[in-house]
């Protein structure tokens, strides 16, 4: 399972909760991010080469990448 390398609460363009998320470029992650999470929920910034994918899609983004929930989750306590 693929690591991600940043994980931080933020808005996507239209100010709706979810995560910034990025990972190394795998065409495989790729596809499973965007079959497993509807295009209405997620969002590819290219000048950051960062996604945004709802809240909603915690479940799942605990799936594809192993260290969602300790990057996600434990992020709140550090701060």
């Amino acid at each position: 399972m693929p690591n991600l390398t940043q994980c931080v609460k933020g808005g996507d363009a239209n100010g709706r909760p979810g995560w910034l998320i990025k990972f190394e470029y795998d065409a495989e992650i790729v596809e499973a991010v965007k079959k497993a999470i509807p295009h209405t929920e997620r969002e590819w910034y290219p000048f950051s080469r960062t996604w945004w994918v709802s809240e909603q899609y915690a479940p799942v983004m605990s799936r594809i990448f192993s260290n969602f929930d300790s990057l996600a989750y434990l992020q709140g306590n550090l701060f």
